[in-house]
């Protein structure tokens, strides 16, 4: 332990002075050595109390990533327009791919359960146009048009409603919305796009940046169960874990699994991390409970009890909170004794992420100085 480290130092530092620890006073200079040593230790240990590690798990799509943009923008190094280019091509492959699965869904989604009218005329010829294009293709204008002819049909919107049914990133909506200025020649994607864009984490990412003299390390990892495997290598010496869940998510299956409720799945993997013989008593667990925004929209139409059978209460925003509040909590098990500090996010929210950051970085800090023995 840190006090036992600096009992043994100071007590070999005196033998080698010649100076038993028998001996209760030293003479005055002994005494000053001692002070000297008793200060730099304290110096050090401070220093260490402000080196703060975050590893940023949870289940794929839940946010991570977006999270971990977020804080390096905001802490650390700004993305410059150079690497914002690097999305361009992963923002016009996002695009096509979830267009092209709509077009597909519009023809084969059940009519019965999934009540729509008919694809229009031009809605069918942009559709089969695109089928034709691969996934890489740059979005120019002529594409565009193609794009939002296929979008702006009524069976398609209708479609888009339904697509917890089957695999579509949050943010073909957005992306949408921005289709002229993304099909320009001279796009370059906004650090909001980039925020937008869906490409899986594989392996490990860091960043490192310092706030009010208190260095941060951050971890991200990919969420895949393919990439959990490599978790375990950055477990060491862990200040806290920040498990993001996709609360919005409680009526969708895994990319990787099309049996498995995503949110069963956060549930049950967030389980195995708190109580994890690594973390428990010493690694502080924050959960962010993400796309708060997306929650509040689907609450109005998706009831709880797609997900939670035995639940009651009324459907809205505030008592889904509270239900995934409790059903998280519910997996820690007794006898761990680390705090659990949850947060309601929307991880593409940067005034939001700044303020919930700055109180985990507030709690993180003084949890650091309490470990080190250096408050009470």
């Amino acid at each position: 332990s840190e006090a036992s480290n600096h009992s043994l130092t100071k007590q070999s530092v005196w033998l080698t002075m010649g100076v038993g620890k028998s001996k209760k006073r030293g003479s005055k200079g002994e005494q000053v050595v001692s002070k000297k040593i008793d200060a730099g230790m304290q110096k050090e240990a401070m220093v260490n109390a402000r080196v703060i590690k975050l590893l940023l798990l949870g289940a794929g799509e839940s946010g991570k990533s977006t999270l971990f943009k977020q804080m390096r923008n905001l802490y650390g190094d700004k993305f410059e327009e150079q690497e914002l280019m690097i999305y361009k091509p992963g923002i016009h492959r996002n695009i096509i791919q979830s267009c092209k699965e709509l077009f597909t869904q519009a023809r084969l989604l059940d009519k019965t359960d999934f009540p729509r009218p008919d694809v229009g005329k031009d809605c069918k010829e942009a559709g089969d146009e695109l089928m034709k294009v691969s996934d890489g293709t740059p979005l120019d204008k002529k594409m565009g048009e193609i794009l939002k002819k296929m979008w702006e049909d009524e069976a398609i919107q209708q479609v888009y409603k339904y697509s917890s049914e089957f695999q579509m990133i949050d943010s073909i909506d957005y992306f949408m919305k921005e289709i002229d200025r993304i099909c320009k020649k001279d796009y370059i994607p906004s650090f909001m796009d980039s925020l937008r864009c869906r490409i899986r984490t594989t392996g490990i990412v860091e960043t490192k940046f310092v706030v009010e003299k208190s260095q941060f390390t951050v971890i991200d990892v990919g969420g895949q169960r393919s990439e959990r495997k490599k978790w375990l290598h950055c477990f060491q010496d862990v200040t806290a874990v920040v498990f993001v869940a996709a609360v919005s998510e409680y009526n969708q299956v895994l990319f990787e699994d099309a049996k498995t409720n995503r949110l069963k799945e956060s549930l049950s993997l967030f389980r195995q991390i708190v109580n994890y013989d690594c973390f428990r008593d010493k690694t502080s667990m924050i959960l962010f409970l993400n796309k708060s925004d997306i929650l509040k929209e689907k609450i109005k139409t998706v009831p709880l009890k797609v997900c939670f059978e035995d639940y009651n209460g009324p459907d809205n925003f505030d008592a889904a909170c509270d239900l995934f509040r409790d059903a998280f909590t519910a997996q820690v098990e007794g006898g761990c004794t680390q705090k659990l500090y949850i947060h309601i996010t929307c991880a593409t929210d940067t005034q939001m992420i700044h303020t919930v950051f700055a109180a985990v970085k507030d709690t993180l800090l003084q949890q650091s100085l309490m470990t080190s023995g250096l408050i009470e």
